[in-house]
């Protein structure tokens, strides 16, 4: 191999490498709260903490409790101009779920591509959103909080909020 092809073959390779190294990478911002145990307004899903993950293409919300236990959970999801969506998972202990996604309104959004899934041993929760899904994508930092209520009562046991937006990476 001659010198020339040596030095363009480095040259090309270090342009591909400088390539690599300038392009963005998705990468989430996150956020992780915790909520003190045995703080609820009676029986019910007990929140202990949060880890809320804002991407580029989906928002994903873990949520931790004390125990498994049957209850609605409500992850609020405010962005900057933006209306109120919420998530509404109606768990029951025995396995049986049902996550829907709301707006202000209290209008059904149809969402192909949310997810919920429940670690009855850890007692976590993780509910995942597709970007598109809210505010059409549209949309920048987020404020979460997380509410939950025994299910079919509307009566709040806990709660947990913050004042801090969450970037979208």
């Amino acid at each position: 191999m001659t010198t020339r092809r040596i030095l363009a073959a480095l040259s090309a390779a270090g342009v591909a490498g400088l390539i690599l190294l300038a392009s963005p990478a998705a990468y989430a911002a996150e956020l992780q709260l915790a909520d003190p145990a045995r703080d609820t307004n009676g029986p019910g899903l007990d929140v202990v903490g949060t880890d809320v993950s804002n991407d580029d293409y989906r928002l994903t919300t873990t949520v931790d409790y004390r125990v498994d236990r049957s209850g609605t959970t409500i992850v609020g999801l405010k962005a900057r101009n933006r209306a109120l969506v919420r998530v509404v998972n109606y768990h029951r202990a025995d396995g049986d779920d049902k996550t829907i996604l709301v707006d202000h309104n209290d209008a059904r959004i149809a969402c192909g591509g949310l997810r919920a899934s429940w670690d009855a041993d850890d007692a976590e929760l993780t509910v995942s959103v597709p970007s598109p899904c809210v505010w059409r994508g549209n949309y920048g930092a987020v404020r979460p909080w997380i509410l939950t209520e025994p299910l079919g009562s509307g009566r709040d046991v806990d709660f947990l909020t913050t004042k801090q937006w969450i970037a979208r990476g």
